[in-house]
């Protein structure tokens, strides 16, 4: 997990027992004023991060939506009817592949998102991107796709459109574990972005909840 995340969990954990604690003594006084400080801080650290209630905060939410279209387009190659032929018919790879060219048309999106966002955000999860693709590039490398220097991915064609269904099941399915990692980076952009912006907002309580 990024440490960006390990940020927000621990301001989590440690606003809501103090919260649970205030509550039990009717609203101590100093118990408040730590959690004043605590949200100050917090909001201190996401600024430093580039999230904030100051200026426009246009970009992390184009990086959210970028990192929610990459895990739909995964979800949708998950699609059995995608590697079956229909019934009396012969195979057409032609819904696979262009399943296959979505999601790298929504990964590359996210890569170009995160990169123009910067900071602490792309350094962690761009890098959690790239090592999820590294963990798996002789498996991608056999469908044939690659990795750029920019980070983004490339597509031989005429490879990909070769390449066996059941590997691009193996590889992209929602049992591998490249979909698992991939989904658990969009699960954490999703929530840092979304509780950061509303805590920004003054729509957080020291729970972290969203009001």
């Amino acid at each position: 997990m990024s440490t960006i995340h390990n940020s927000m969990e621990y301001y989590q954990s440690n606003q809501g027992l103090l919260s649970m604690l205030n509550s039990k003594k009717s609203g101590n006084a100093l118990i408040d004023q730590i959690i004043s400080s605590n949200d100050l801080k917090f909001q201190r650290k996401m600024e430093s991060m580039g999230l904030s209630s100051k200026g426009s905060n246009s970009k992390y939410k184009t990086v959210d939506k970028s990192a929610n279209n990459l895990l739909d387009a995964l979800e949708k190659l998950d699609d059995k009817s995608l590697y079956e032929a229909e019934a009396g018919k012969e195979y057409d790879n032609a819904g696979l592949l262009k399943g296959v060219s979505n999601f790298v048309t929504a990964y590359n999106s996210a890569i170009t998102n995160l990169t123009k966002c910067g900071g602490a955000l792309n350094n962690s999860f761009q890098t959690e991107f790239v090592e999820a693709f590294k963990a798996k590039k002789a498996e991608f490398e056999n469908i044939g796709i690659t990795m750029g220097s920019d980070n983004k991915l490339i597509v031989d064609q005429e490879k990909l459109s070769a390449a066996k269904p059941e590997d691009v099941k193996a590889l992209l399915g929602s049992t591998s574990s490249y979909y698992k990692n991939i989904a658990s980076a969009v699960d954490s952009i999703d929530t840092i972005i979304n509780k950061a912006l509303a805590m920004g907002s003054g729509n957080y309580n020291a729970k972290g909840v969203m009001l």
